[in-house]
C-alpha cells in the first residue's frame, strides 16, 4: 500500500539502504553511509606518464547519505469510540479501511513531497518553456541536456503536473501510434513514453519561488572554486532562495570525459537560502565550480571578476516545473525502527519499504495510541543526471 502511491521513490537508488542497521565486525553504519562517485580520468597524450594527470585520476568525491528524517501519523481512540464506532478492525467499512488506510496514504504524500522537493532544489539543469505546456520539443532540450552529461539512457522518469498533463495530451496525440495508448490518452490524461523518458502524473511537485533580486548580481572576486560563490551588486536584505537557477558569462560546460568545450552556459543552482548582510553576500551552489586543468573539471574556467549572473525567472516569481530524471541521480533509504517496550504492533515492509505500525495503551483514562513511523534519509548523488522543466517563463 505504501509503495503503491510513491511514484517517486521507488524510481531511485536505494541500493544502500540495507547498509543501515547491519553489524560489520561489531559495528554498524550508524546514520549515514557513504557513496563514492569514480573519478572522471584525464587521458594523458604521449607516452610519458604523467604524475600530475595520475594524481588528478584517483580524486574521488563522496556523498554522504544520511538518514535524519522521522515523520509520522498518530491516531488516538477511546476503548469506547473503538467499540461503537468502528466495528472489527478488517470488516468492510471498519478501522483498517476507514482510519489506518487514510493515514498511510496521508504519510506516503507528504514523503514523497519532501523528498521531491529536495530533488529540485538539488537539480541545476533547467529547460524553460514560455507560457503553457503545449509541445513536448523541453523533453527533447531536457534528454540533450543528460546526454551531455553522459547520463545512462535506462531508467528515464518525466513527472509532470496536472496542469502541464492538460496541455501535453493534447499535444501529443499523433505521437502514439498504439490504439490502445490513444485511448488511454482520453481516458486518463496519460502520456506514455518520449525521447527516453516515461510520463507520469504527479500531484506533489515543488513549485520553487525566487528570491527578491535577479538583475544585476555579479561575481564579486577572480579565480573562485568549489561550491561557495562570493557575489555582489546586492543589498543589505536581498534574499536568495534555494532551487534559484542561474549562468555565469564566460563560464562553460566541459564534456564530462574530453573535456572540451561543449559551448553551454554551466547552470548552477542556489542550494540554501541566503540573506545578504550587504553589498557582497555568499551563495552555496551546486555543482562546484571546477575549471579545466582540474581533477573533476567540469567547466572552461573560473569566472571573472565582475562577471554577470543570469537567473531564470523573475524576482519573487513562483515557477511551476516538473523533474525529469534517470533514477541513479539521487539516492534514498529507509530503515525499520523496532516496536518500543510495552507496545504492541509490527515494522513491516511494504515493497521495501520499512513503516512502523504500534500501538499502546493508556488503561486509566481508558484509551489506545496508535502511530505509524517512516524513517529515512535522500540525498542527491548525480544531480546533473536531472532535469527540471518549467513553465511560464
Amino acid at each position: 500500500m505504501f509503495l503503491e502511491e510513491s511514484t517517486f521513490v521507488k524510481s531511485i537508488n536505494r541500493d544502500r539502504e540495507q547498509e543501515f542497521g547491519k553489524d560489520r565486525g561489531g559495528y554498524t553504519a550508524g546514520e549515514s553511509v557513504r557513496i563514492k562517485i569514480p573519478p572522471t580520468p584525464v587521458v594523458t597524450d604521449g607516452d610519458v606518464w604523467s604524475p600530475t594527470d595520475a594524481a588528478k585520476n584517483a580524486v574521488e568525491e563522496t556523498i554522504l547519505l544520511k538518514v535524519d528524517t522521522p515523520k509520522h501519523v498518530g491516531l488516538k481512540f477511546g476503548s469506547i469510540e473503538q467499540a461503537l464506532k468502528f466495528g472489527e478492525y478488517n470488516a468492510k467499512g471498519g478501522f483498517k479501511e476507514r482510519i489506518l488506510k487514510p493515514a498511510v496514504k496521508a504519510l506516503v504524500s507528504v514523503v514523497e513531497a519532501d523528498m521531491l522537493q529536495r530533488a529540485i532544489i538539488l537539480t541545476n539543469n533547467f529547460v524553460a518553456n514560455t507560457g503553457p505546456l503545449t509541445t513536448l520539443s523541453p523533453y527533447d532540450n531536457a534528454r540533450a541536456a543528460l546526454q551531455r552529461n553522459l547520463c545512462p539512457e535506462d531508467n528515464r522518469q518525466s513527472l509532470i503536473t496536472s496542469n502541464m498533463n492538460v496541455g501535453l495530451v493534447s499535444a501529443s496525440r499523433q505521437l502514439f501510434n498504439s490504439q490502445k495508448d490513444l485511448a488511454k490518452q482520453y481516458t486518463e490524461g496519460w502520456i506514455g513514453r518520449y525521447a527516453g523518458f516515461d510520463f507520469h502524473e504527479h500531484q506533489s511537485l515543488y513549485r520553487s519561488t525566487n528570491g527578491t533580486q535577479v538583475a544585476g548580481v555579479t561575481v564579486s572576486g577572480a579565480s573562485q572554486t568549489g561550491g561557495t560563490l562570493t557575489i555582489g551588486g546586492v543589498t543589505n536584505g536581498t534574499i536568495f532562495k534555494a532551487g534559484m537557477i542561474f549562468t555565469m558569462t564566460g563560464v562553460n560546460m566541459l564534456h564530462p570525459l574530453t573535456k572540451q568545450d561543449t559551448g553551454n552556459l554551466m547552470q548552477f543552482v542556489v542550494l540554501a537560502d541566503a540573506t545578504m548582510g550587504g553589498t557582497t553576500g555568499a551563495l552555496t551552489i551546486y555543482p562546484k565550480i571546477t575549471p579545466a586543468g582540474t581533477a573533476n573539471a567540469n567547466v572552461t574556467a573560473s569566472p571573472a571578476g565582475g562577471a554577470g549572473l543570469t537567473f531564470v525567472g523573475a524576482a519573487n516569481q513562483t515557477i511551476e516545473q516538473g523533474l525529469a530524471y534517470q533514477g541513479d541521480a539521487y539516492a534514498a533509504a529507509f530503515v525499520p525502527q523496532k516496536l518500543l517496550a510495552g507496545c504492541v504492533g509490527s515494522t513491516f515492509d511494504a515493497g521495501t519499504f520499512s513503516i512502523r505500525c504500534m500501538t499502546f495503551g493508556d488503561g486509566v483514562n481508558n484509551f489506545e495510541g496508535t502511530r505509524l513511523d517512516v524513517l529515512y534519509g535522500f540525498t542527491g548523488v548525480r544531480n546533473n543526471w536531472a532535469v527540471r522543466t518549467g513553465v511560464g517563463l
